[in-house]
């Protein structure tokens, strides 16, 4: 079992804010997600620290530090005229770069199995932990954001005051 612990840099948190994107929403998925694919009896706690930088041109994972940082969308881009296309976008660049961690923690994967040099290259889309990834973000970055706003409708109010 992993648990997965999301800590959002000041930048993240600006970008999510400014959106009104729920940090706790996303990790939360993040958890559900990992649970769907570790079925390991041991707890994992994984420490993923998050970084959106709107000027960088590709999302990213560092393998052994467990950084992942989501090229932030820019205004001028199509879906980024409206809040569910921002969001969708961050799902979509999340749940890929997620995978990479998760080949990282569950299959034990490691940064000598990536052998190309830019990600411009056609041996970065040949490389299989690329495959794995974008396999994973096709099947999975819609499910993920329907329940980012399922988790929205299921809070109960008062839940933490005793009604006894």
């Amino acid at each position: 079992m992993t648990v997965i612990r999301l800590n959002p840099t000041e930048r993240a948190v600006r970008y999510c804010k400014r959106d009104n994107f729920d940090l706790e929403r996303i990790r939360q998925v993040l958890n559900i997600v990992a649970d769907s694919i570790d079925f390991r009896k041991k707890v994992e706690i994984v420490n993923i620290t998050l970084d959106i930088d709107c000027r960088r041109q590709d999302s990213e994972y560092n393998f052994q530090s467990k950084f992942i940082l989501i090229a932030g969308i820019t205004s001028n881009h199509r879906r980024g005229k409206t809040r569910k296309g921002r969001l969708s976008f961050l799902f979509q660049h999340l749940i890929h770069e997620f995978r990479h961690c998760m080949q990282e923690v569950i299959f034990r994967k490691d940064a000598s199995d990536v052998t190309y040099e830019s990600t411009n290259e056609q041996e970065y889309a040949e490389s299989p932990l690329e495959k794995d990834a974008n396999w994973f973000e096709t099947r999975m970055w819609k499910k993920a954001m329907d329940l980012y706003f399922n988790l929205k409708t299921v809070k109960i109010k008062n839940a933490n005051v005793y009604h006894g």
